[in-house]
């Protein structure tokens, strides 16, 4: 079967194959192209990492033509350990028994909450500071560029950040915070902590609290 075949496309993955909490909880749609020159009764089948998965479907008679949408999916079972996957597709002729493989798009599932157990106090100084002030976030299990940590005030939702590519190696994470803010939700002391929820919506503890005086 000397024919080129579309790559297949994996509707709810990002650009990079990431696909959400949400959509790693269930089976995955993949969309695929009938093929040029194909045949009532050519068949078609998944390929998991080269691996034959799901049943082996049929095209129909008459034949869709060239491009048509066709659907296959990934089934839950498969994809229930974190980690990198090759989604592909064997089309076989029915005539001549001839076969041939499309290209591989990966999918990335991600089901693991970043900061594992842990999530390390901010870090501010210690002198007194003035209309503002910012604190370090120490690094975390799992970080990655896309990562938003939402900071708590006094249980109040303070300063939001998106975690950068440069900040996991070359600079550290710096939030900075408003005195007007903090002395809106303390008089004299405010407890900081802080969540991260990463691209695939995984969210983590809440991270351990550091008391920031208001003193000037």
């Amino acid at each position: 079967m000397n024919r080129k075949l579309a790559i297949p496309f994996v509707p709810v993955a990002a650009p990079d194959g990431l696909i959400s909490l949400a959509d790693s909880q269930h089976d995955i749609t993949v969309l695929l192209e009938t093929w040029s020159s194909s045949d009532a009764g050519d068949t078609y089948q998944l390929l998991l990492d080269g691996n034959p998965v799901g049943p082996i479907k049929e095209l129909p008679d008459p034949v869709p033509e060239e491009g048509s949408e066709l659907m296959l999916t990934v089934p839950l079972e498969y994809i229930e350990q974190d980690g990198v996957y090759g989604v592909a597709y064997k089309a076989t002729n029915v005539l001549g028994q001839a076969s041939a493989t499309s290209g591989s798009v990966p999918i990335r599932i991600d089901r693991t909450a970043p900061g594992a157990a842990l999530l390390a106090a901010m870090v501010f100084p210690a002198e007194p500071f003035g209309d503002q002030v910012t604190g370090l976030v120490p690094g975390y299990g799992g970080m990655e560029q896309g990562d938003i940590i939402q900071t708590l005030c006094n249980k109040t939702h303070g300063p939001l950040h998106v975690v950068q590519a440069d900040e996991l190696t070359l600079r550290p994470i710096e939030i900075t915070f408003e005195r007007e803010f903090l002395e809106s939700v303390g008089t004299e002391n405010v407890t900081i902590e802080y969540l991260v929820t990463d691209r695939a919506g995984n969210e983590s503890i809440i991270s351990l609290p550091v008391e920031l005086f208001l003193q000037l």
